[in-house]
């Protein structure tokens, strides 16, 4: 079963570094690991629709209206990473909406959203994720660590590479639903969706 500590330790024998015991060990090697590793972390769940990061939620509205077009905003909890789709199911999404600051703005009078959260379990990572998670630790870590550019690189591309069977195995678990051209069209126009995640 993963942890954070086993994660860790896994991207430091990947630079040849020293293991720890704790992230609040007094090393280098734990202070750069607590300091990388939930950023991260965080960073490679938001790349993907993951399986164990995906869920459901209702929205209640703000009392007031936003400034701007839209006639209202439902605030998104602190541990949602980016919002997938909004609707009551795939076959009726919401036609237009967009994220604003930390609430999803729209001129629907109710919102249910799918979203990706903050998974802070490493229990509940899948394999593969977490060997995508540990390529990236070590590439971010490793001019820290090693001095050595082409170290890191090396980890980015591994990294990307991981991404991408994880991805593949994670996407075909389940019914795939039929994607029109439609809704197509629609998740062009609405919120962001983007799958590339954000470099830290």
């Amino acid at each position: 079963m993963a942890t954070e500590v086993s994660i860790c330790n896994q991207a430091l024998l990947l630079l040849g570094a020293n293991t720890v015991i704790s992230l609040d060990d007094d090393t280098t090697e734990a202070k750069l690991c607590k300091a990388h590793y939930q950023p991260i972390r965080d960073a490679v769940i938001e790349a993907h629709n993951w399986t164990f990061a995906t869920r459901w939620m209702t929205l209640p509205a703000l009392a007031t209206a936003p400034e701007g077009e839209y006639a209202n905003a439902f605030p998104l909890p602190s541990n949602v990473l980016r919002v997938i789709f909004v609707g009551e199911s795939y076959k009726h999404p919401v036609d237009e909406w967009r994220v604003e600051g930390n609430n999803i703005v729209m001129n629907q009078i109710s919102c249910k959203c799918q979203v990706i959260y903050q998974v802070v379990d490493p229990a509940k990572f899948s394999p593969l994720f977490v060997q995508a998670l540990v390529s990236r630790l070590a590439a971010d870590m490793a001019i820290a660590l090693t001095n050595s550019r082409s170290l890191m690189e090396t980890h980015l591309t591994v990294y990307q590479t991981k991404m991408k069977e994880a991805f593949t195995r994670d996407g075909i678990q389940g019914r795939s639903r039929k994607i029109t051209s439609k809704w197509a069209n629609r998740a062009r126009t609405a919120g962001p969706s983007s799958n590339l995640g954000p470099y830290v």
